[in-house]
């Protein structure tokens, strides 16, 4: 008896030793915003914070993805960003998303600081090896030939104590990386509850591919106590943007069955909160399921009124504590023949190139303020080393009159070693609309280095434009100090509201060779040699010999009588020995003795 009190006690003990050696906890959001054009816009966000003691590892997870650790743990990164998007964002329709990413793939990291540089880029290359594993994407062609390192565009979102180093940045971006269920079904498995249950068995390839726009998101970050960061708090979120037209639904009203297949099958059983919010600002939308709080955020001037719904008060109170589909549907009350204009956002930009021929062209920016007051960016350009740029072509336009840059940051790209990079921070007038443009050449590549589709061209990465927001209108994200997306209801920012917004991607069609020479060649030659060694290897390993003449043959005719011919000899040859056969029996009764 005593033995198994003891082994009751021990094994209580052991219990409650795991449990307090993972201090973690994971939180799934869903954020739904009907959009003005007859679109709706679909935020997912899974964060999972773990905070680490001094004796605590890396290399032993409770709720955080092991492989993900790992990163950390293997190739000393305080940040990591990391993003898979498909479409074009519309900032002058659709204001601005709560993440923003490029078209294709992009991901940068903030390593520890050190004076090795080339140890930096050592593990820069394999951690992009290792997410391209992780994630089944092609960042392994990430190299020194397409990664910047830019000085003021991008920063990190992690603590900063007094006589730290400055973390060393890597960036990179891959315009041209189709995004599909490869990427998806790994970045599901990384979550807690994978892809069995929570919102993320929303997430069904066939609603999400089918959509207009959609973007993946990884952001690790880790937040030290100290300077030395004996202890910190390892903060993983895993993001879902999906934008959906509705005119493919059928009609304005939605629900979440509508829009991605089936409902939602309850939480995440290793979540602590599990909570959709609806966004109900304009007033039209009359909303099936009465929600379990209304919530009234007014943030830099901005108000917004939004339906929280508690998935796992709805699973204990109106399921009974069993696991059922969660739905929430919205019927628009709008006339269906009026169109609502939304109002503009505060800036916008767009990105194409000028130029004709293929010898010259310009690349050329164009920033729109529609703010009241004047505004601060600054513009990163980060241009292929192909793409071969003139620094004194650099101008900055407002209608007839130029426009000096506050500042300037400038790293000139060597051919197949480094890209070009350019940095400019400007101030934009108030009401009005700025053209940067910069001079570029086209130049021919070595046939080796076109794509095997080369007549389709090559993808310069779209720019990136920084710059805090005096006011809140059209913005949903949330604040660089915050985990949660409902940290940022109320949140007044009095310095600002950091935005960032990505232009188009360009496609450049490059002077390309015809690929479908080297073709006619190997045709032509394997023709030749195939003409002329029948004849030689015939000649050299056969013997000549000389034949008789042949008789010519009979036609059909001449055969048909020469068969009539035989048969008629052959019977007469009959006829004669008959004839012969008679007069020898005659002959011998002739000569017959008489017996009489």
């Amino acid at each position: 008896m005593w033995r198994f009190v003891l082994y009751s006690v021990l094994a209580l003990s052991v219990l409650q030793g795991s449990f307090a050696q993972f201090s973690d906890v994971f939180d799934e959001e869903l954020f739904i915003k009907p959009l003005p054009d007859r679109f709706v816009y679909s935020y997912f966000q899974f964060t999972t914070r773990w905070e680490l003691g001094k004796n605590d590892s890396l290399l032993h997870t409770n709720l955080v993805s092991r492989p993900l650790a790992e990163l950390f743990h293997h190739f000393g990164v305080q940040e990591l960003r990391l993003s898979f998007t498909y479409g074009l964002w519309r900032y002058e329709r659709w204001g601005y998303p709560v993440t923003d990413a490029g078209p294709g793939a992009e991901v940068w990291a903030w390593f520890d600081p050190t004076a090795d540089r080339a140890s930096v880029d050592r593990r820069w290359k394999m951690l992009c090896g290792t997410l391209s594993g992780l994630f089944c994407a092609s960042l392994s062609f990430i190299d020194q030939s397409n990664t910047f390192e830019p000085a003021y565009s991008l920063r990190p979102q992690t603590h900063h104590f007094p006589g730290q180093g400055e973390p060393i940045l890597r960036y990179a971006a891959l315009p041209r990386e189709i995004v599909c269920t490869e990427n998806l079904t790994p970045w599901a498995k990384l979550l807690p509850c994978r892809s069995r249950e929570g919102m993320v068995s929303l997430l069904v390839p066939d609603s999400v591919y089918a959509s207009n726009y959609h973007s993946l998101g990884v952001h690790m970050r880790k937040l030290c106590a100290d300077a030395h960061c004996s202890e910190f708090q390892l903060e993983v979120k895993q993001t879902v943007n999906v934008v959906q037209d509705l005119r493919l639904f059928g009609g304005p009203n939605w629900s979440i069955r509508k829009l991605f297949g089936q409902g939602m099958d309850g939480s995440c059983a290793l979540a602590s909160t599990s909570n959709v919010y609806v966004d109900v600002t304009d007033n039209t939308y009359d909303v099936s399921q009465k929600p379990d709080e209304t919530i009234q955020s007014v943030r830099g001037g901005a108000r917004t009124e939004l339906h929280r719904y508690d998935v796992k008060h709805f699973e204990m109170v109106m399921a009974k504590g069993r696991r059922a589909l969660f739905n929430v549907a919205v019927m628009d009350k709008r006339d269906p023949n009026v169109v609502i204009v939304a109002g503009p956002p505060p800036i916008s930009a767009k990105r194409f190139i000028l130029g004709v021929g293929q010898e010259r062209g310009k690349i050329v920016t164009q920033i729109t303020n529609n703010h009241w007051g004047p505004l601060d960016l600054v513009v990163f350009e980060n241009i292929p080393w192909f793409v071969p740029i003139y620094l004194h072509t650099l101008t900055v336009r407002h209608g007839e009159g130029k426009i000096k840059p506050a500042f300037m940051h400038y790293t000139p790209g060597v051919q197949r070693e480094r890209p070009y990079g350019l940095e400019v921070g400007l101030r934009i007038p108030p009401r009005a609309t700025v053209e940067l443009s910069i001079d570029f050449d086209y130049i021919f590549l070595k046939w080796q280095e076109y794509p095997p589709d080369a007549n389709h061209g090559h993808y310069i990465p779209s720019s990136i434009i920084s710059l805090l927001l005096p006011s809140a209108r059209n913005y949903t994200s949330v604040p660089r100090e915050a985990s949660l997306f409902r940290e940022s209801f109320n949140a007044t920012q009095l310095s600002g509201y950091f935005l960032q917004l990505r232009t188009e991607s360009l496609l450049l069609t490059l002077p390309t060779p015809d690929f479908s020479m080297p073709y006619n060649v190997i045709c032509l030659a394997c023709t030749v040699v195939a003409l002329a060694f029948g004849p030689i290897h015939n000649i050299s390993t056969k013997r000549i010999v000389a034949k008789g003449k042949e008789a010519a043959k009979a036609s059909l005719s001449e055969k048909v009588k020469q068969f009539f011919r035989i048969t008629s000899d052959e019977e007469r040859e009959q006829e004669e020995e008959q004839r012969a056969k008679e007069a020898a029996a005659t002959a011998e009764d002739l000569n017959a003795p008489d017996t009489e």
